[in-house]
């Protein structure tokens, strides 16, 4: 799914997934989106791409 995308427009995505999942009420956003999963498919792909995420503020680990 991911293939085609270089690290940095992963890192975007992420970042931006990310985002959307913690506003996700906020924005009053259907339940039925899989934020976190997108967050998470993005995180396992930069990790086997050997260029893991940092976590965000407040967060011990990276979602996913």
């Amino acid at each position: 799914m991911f293939d085609t995308l270089s690290n940095d427009t992963l890192r975007a995505a992420h970042d931006a997934a990310r985002l959307l999942y913690a506003n996700h009420q906020a924005l009053r956003l259907d339940p039925a989106i899989k934020l976190d999963t997108l967050a998470g498919d993005i995180c396992v792909e930069l990790e086997n791409r050997g260029d893991p995420v940092a976590p965000a503020a407040g967060e011990t680990a990276p979602p996913g």
